[in-house]
């Protein structure tokens, strides 16, 4: 589950802290063994009846490092480089479990995102919400 919940949290981040959490990672002697690179993905998706489809392709930008041994892979959508490059480290260093103080420090980074992130998904759906229109209370519906 801390997989999944690093993807998101990196994927949504604003540059600022993407810059944080390179910073962060600067601390850790790691080892880039991919650069960012872009390139394309077939994107599949399910439609309502659960049949599997081809969407089209995407633009991705993926990356992978080495921290201490344990190797660590990133992909996000678009060209965001520095968002793959955070994604692969944190993966790896999360992986690799230590120094436990810097693993602690990015996971308390991710969770400020992941805050605002849900903060400001909070907000859309507030919006989103006020401009609903009820048929069943319209008069002479």
């Amino acid at each position: 589950m801390e997989s999944h919940d690093t993807t998101v949290a990196v994927v949504g981040m604003e540059a600022h802290e993407v810059a944080e959490l390179l910073e962060l990672l600067g601390a850790e002697e790691m080892t880039v063994t991919r650069p960012p690179r872009t390139g394309l993905i077939m994107m599949t998706v399910k439609d309502s009846f659960e049949t599997e489809f081809h969407l089209g392709e995407v633009l991705v930008t993926e990356a992978a490092v080495s921290v201490r041994g344990s190797e660590g892979f990133g992909t996000v959508a678009g060209e965001e480089p520095r968002k793959a490059l955070a994604r692969a480290a944190t993966d790896a260093l999360l992986r690799a479990g230590r120094p436990e103080s810097l693993c602690k420090a990015v996971r308390a980074c991710l969770a400020r995102a992941r805050h605002r992130q849900a903060a400001r998904l909070a907000d859309e759906a507030a919006l989103t919400a006020a401009t609903r229109v009820r048929f069943d209370l319209m008069p002479g519906a």
